[in-house]
């Protein structure tokens, strides 16, 4: 079938069993709305809002207390999910805070719970920062890749086991050792170095990696991470088979990288938060050699309804999450024609 690159199916269930096994659970995606519900409440209880919600408030009564709001569009939407989570109730029009939901959500992170364990840096930096640039976002402020502080936590949380795991199924998804093995790999949005040496790992080494990311402090720390080269400790930096660039994040000019100088480009929670994601995708295409295999994981809608995720990566100065219909047209405008998707968080395409 057009648009369909070849995962087999019987592939496809021994990846998922896998991954459901070591994550156990397959609650994976409702927890995670769960975590950003108690986000957002931290958020909002940080500027005073949940308190002024203990009584029934309008969407204009919400948006005048918290002052100079331009994005009124996303404080509804904000209210809205919150309503889903039933953080909030609503009625005629009045959002009304639902403690006992709240207290919930703050219950099942003190609990250990793996996925607001993982999600901790989340948790926290919206109690010391992550509040403040919510309500920059919504009196107007904009990001072509969002603020660096945010770039940053992020990179720390994925650092957690369940992100490891993921990256692990994306490389199985696109071929895994057989297919990946001495090839020419671009890591797009490499972060600290957690992600280069989880590839390194999985591919025993035997593979030349090109490290790129957005912003500078990063790409620099990724290149003084250590990693374990029969039994030594080592700089990425100082492996033969490591190269380092750093990317525009407003994506005025090209990735500094060659056509057709990589076998395959893994990127791993980078597209939902450029303000350029097809830019981004015909950057990353035109990079790849033919039959070249673009790897990313990013959260994908199945309903045009916002979730937690949505709001989440709006008010972090991120872009959208996206359906597989806006993926497709994504890679058929680069030139990626073959194309599948997997537990709505995968997707794989090939390079004509």
């Amino acid at each position: 079938m057009k648009g369909v690159v070849g995962i087999s199916l019987s592939g496809k269930f021994k990846c998922s069993l896998s991954l459901l096994k070591n994550l156990k659970t397959i609650r994976v995606a409702v927890m995670g709305r769960k975590v950003n519900a108690l986000a957002l409440c931290i958020g909002l209880d940080k500027i005073g809002v949940l308190d002024f919600l203990e009584e029934p408030r309008t969407l204009s009564e919400v948006s005048s207390f918290i002052g100079n709001v331009k994005r009124e569009d996303v404080l509804r939407e904000l209210l809205e999910v919150l309503v889903d989570e039933s953080v909030l109730v609503k009625q005629n029009a009045h959002y009304k805070v639902n403690r006992a939901e709240v207290e919930r959500l703050h219950e099942m992170r003190r609990s250990g719970n793996m996925m607001f364990r993982d999600s901790e840096p989340l948790l926290s930096g919206f109690e010391k920062v992550l509040y403040e640039i919510m309500v920059d976002v919504l009196r107007g402020a904009g990001f072509d890749f969002v603020a660096p502080e945010v770039a940053t936590l992020f990179y720390i949380q994925t650092a957690s086991e369940a992100y490891g795991l993921g990256r692990r199924l994306l490389l199985e998804l696109g071929g895994g050792k057989a297919s990946l093995k001495g090839r020419k790999i671009l890591d797009l949005g490499c972060g600290f170095g957690v992600e280069p040496i989880t590839i390194l790992n999985y591919l025993e080494f035997d593979c030349h990696l090109v490290c790129a990311d957005f912003f500078p402090n990063v790409v620099d720390e990724c290149m003084h991470a250590e990693v374990k080269v029969n039994g030594e400790s080592k700089r990425l930096k100082d492996l033969e088979n490591v190269e380092f660039v750093k990317l525009d994040p407003s994506m005025r000019k090209p990735f500094p990288i060659p056509d057709e100088y990589v076998d395959a480009v893994f990127s791993f929670q980078v597209l939902h938060w450029s303000s350029h994601p097809q830019e981004i995708i015909c950057e990353a295409a035109r990079t790849m050699k033919s039959k070249g295999t673009f790897m990313t994981a990013t959260p994908m809608k199945k309903r045009e309804k916002s979730t937690t995720t949505d709001v989440i990566v709006k008010l972090l100065g991120g872009n959208k999450t996206y359906s597989e219909e806006e993926l497709k047209g994504f890679f058929e405008e680069a030139g990626l024609k073959k194309y599948s998707f997997f537990l709505s968080n995968f997707a794989i395409a090939v390079k004509n």
